[in-house]
């Protein structure tokens, strides 16, 4: 039954070495809590931003991951002194909130550097030790705004879709490549999480909706149980997507819907999401 679910004994986490990106905020912060719960040998987390969580098993490395040069550096060091992580947590992101007429060359590569780049430059330098053993368990938050799309979000939609593809085609390679089926990985695809990057987005002071209706169309997710729901699928070894809340469930049959449904959502959203005077705010948890 194990083989159908795709999952596998509980993991022993007195043997897991794990890298986490942006884990001094909002989710990243709940991961961090979480996994030294279960006792991990060591937690490396790899932020830009101070921590202020402290624990034997916890090493937080100072890094702007949106930096090609820093990011490969950190991540020959932690092979060199640990060896390859047995758990990568590619959780770090950006949103800048502009519209795509606003939006410049240079917004779009900081937000794609630390949303997708950065997946790319931890992937190359870690992924030949997870093929090697055949084993490990990789974890890449995305969202639900890669399948989707939003107003003022055009630069976070585009990098998130990237990541989704990428790590679509990594297990792809993983099973049929490099025959490493004992390499997890889960790809969370989450709505908006109650954290700081998106903490001014959903609740417009002049949205025209009551806010018990904001909830029903667009409910949000506590980092603390997206977190659980994540280490639930480290524990258990499992390969597949974790979509929370309910909403995102039905994501792939959104652009099966008839136009008139679709041109209604676009319109309830974005009284959801947009100001009546728009202001860029960005956001990093990283």
């Amino acid at each position: 039954m194990a083989y159908f679910l795709g999952c596998q004994s509980k993991i022993d986490w007195n043997n897991q070495v794990v890298f986490l990106t942006g884990g001094s905020n909002g989710l990243g912060k709940s991961l961090v809590k979480e996994l030294l719960v279960m006792r991990p040998k060591l937690i490396i987390n790899v932020d830009i931003a101070d921590n202020d969580i402290t624990h034997e098993r916890l090493q937080t490395i100072n890094c702007d991951i949106a930096d090609s040069t820093q990011l490969q550096s950190v991540c020959k060091t932690v092979i060199k002194e640990h060896g390859t992580p047995t758990v990568v947590i590619l959780n770090a992101g950006a949103f800048d909130a502009k519209s795509l007429v606003d939006s410049t060359t240079r917004d779009f590569r900081n937000t794609l550097d630390v949303n997708f780049t950065s997946h790319l430059e931890i992937l190359s330098a870690f992924l030949p030790g997870f093929i090697e053993r055949n084993s490990g368990h990789i974890v890449s938050i995305a969202s639900i705004l890669g399948e989707l799309h939003a107003a003022q979000a055009a630069t976070y939609c585009a990098s998130k879709a990237a990541v989704i593809s990428l790590f679509q085609c990594l297990r792809v390679d993983l099973k049929h490549l490099h025959n490493a089926r004992n390499v997890k990985t889960s790809l969370v695809l989450p709505g908006l999480i109650q954290t700081q990057l998106f903490g001014n987005v959903k609740h417009s002071k002049s949205s025209r909706l009551p806010s018990w209706l904001t909830d029903l169309a667009l409910p949000s997710i506590n980092p603390n149980d997206l977190a659980r729901r994540i280490i639930v699928d480290l524990n258990t070894r499992r390969t597949g997507d974790i979509r929370s809340p309910y909403f995102v469930h039905g994501a792939s049959w959104y652009y099966h819907l008839p136009q008139f449904v679709l041109d209604i959502l676009e319109y309830v959203f974005m009284i959801i999401l947009i100001t009546s005077k728009p202001q860029s705010r960005k956001s990093r948890d990283s």
